[in-house]
């Protein structure tokens, strides 16, 4: 990796591991006496969120990334045009045949596997043959992407009012993003090994992906099988949204403005340094935000605010992008 981009990533790293430090250990502060069980019980608590925190900016930072190349658009991301729905649907639709009180439900690690496998078969199905057709034509990704959003959300929301109310709470407390009411049940045995297997295979393609931003049929000419890519990280794509929103619900929005960001602060388009940048700032994004909305009590969400100022952000490059057409 070259020297250039080696300081701005130290110097984010450090803000991302000073956010950890503070969401760990400021609750101490101001605490006269405490317990080695406290202490334990309560670092125990925050740090399986840190962690849940951390997986989750990393898997929003690579998805978005990968998912820009193959649709050579840096506007677009897995959540903005729907994968995200696919899952929440897929739970509604578990509750709407089983019942809530369905192993399928109950064992998360069940629960998960289903709605991956629904995922990554959705997500091949028709994105596959979208982004084979169209995926220069904004216009039609982000048509495609609406409609699917819409068509999911409607179906969620038509399954939800026909259900029982008790498990009408079950499908409500797994569609709504939430950062301080994780599902850390299958961080340590699920979530974190994913995440690092596909990290793994994902980074071994970094340079392929470093030719396909120069396009198809330059990427082709060059020996890249464009592809066997496309639907091998699509799979990928959607293993990782799926971690992602088992752990904290839908966050639209991380993905956008993380990679963006980052691509603003390296200026460049080689994946493997955007790649842990665009991580990084999404954990200081995550930590640092939910560190200081716990600290001074503010009343509202880090999800809802991700999420308006990804909104205004999208809006403003589809502006400047107009404009400068």
């Amino acid at each position: 990796m070259p020297n250039k981009f080696i300081k701005p990533l130290i110097m984010v790293g450090l803000l991302a591991l000073l956010a950890v430090i503070l969401y760990l250990t400021y609750w101490l502060i101001g605490i006269d006496v405490i317990t080695m069980g406290q202490l334990e019980r309560g670092l125990s608590r925050r740090g399986a969120r840190v962690v849940a925190m951390i997986v989750v900016a990393f898997t929003m930072g690579i998805t978005g990334l990968f998912f820009q190349t193959l649709t050579q658009n840096r506007i677009l991301t897995p959540s903005v045009i729907g994968f995200d729905s696919t899952f929440v649907l897929a739970q509604t639709l578990i509750v709407f045949m089983f019942g809530s009180s369905t192993v399928l439900i109950a064992n998360p690690y069940y629960n998960f596997i289903l709605s991956t496998l629904v995922m990554v078969f959705s997500s091949l199905l028709l994105y596959g043959f979208v982004l084979k057709k169209g995926k220069n034509n904004l216009a039609l990704l982000l048509l495609v992407g609406l409609v699917f959003r819409t068509l999911m959300g409607s179906l969620t929301s038509f399954l939800s009012r026909i259900i029982d109310p008790d498990d009408f709470l079950v499908v409500t407390s797994r569609s709504m993003a939430s950062l301080t009411n994780m599902n850390t049940s299958i961080l340590w045995y699920l979530a974190l090994p994913i995440l690092v297997i596909m990290i793994i295979l994902m980074a071994k393609d970094t340079k392929s992906f470093d030719v396909m931003n120069l396009g198809e049929d330059q990427a082709k000419s060059l020996g890249v099988s464009y592809y066997k890519l496309m639907n091998r990280h699509l799979v990928y794509i959607a293993i990782l949204i799926s971690v992602s929103t088992a752990l904290v619900g839908p966050l639209m929005f991380l993905g956008l403005i993380t990679v963006n960001l980052a691509r603003e602060l390296l200026k460049t388009d080689y994946h493997k340094p955007l790649l842990w940048m665009s991580s990084l700032l999404g954990v200081v994004f995550l930590v640092l935000g939910q560190f200081i909305l716990t600290t001074f009590n503010l009343n509202t969400s880090l999800a809802t605010l991700i999420n308006l100022v990804g909104g205004l952000y999208m809006i403003t490059v589809l502006v400047k992008g107009e404009k400068q057409a």
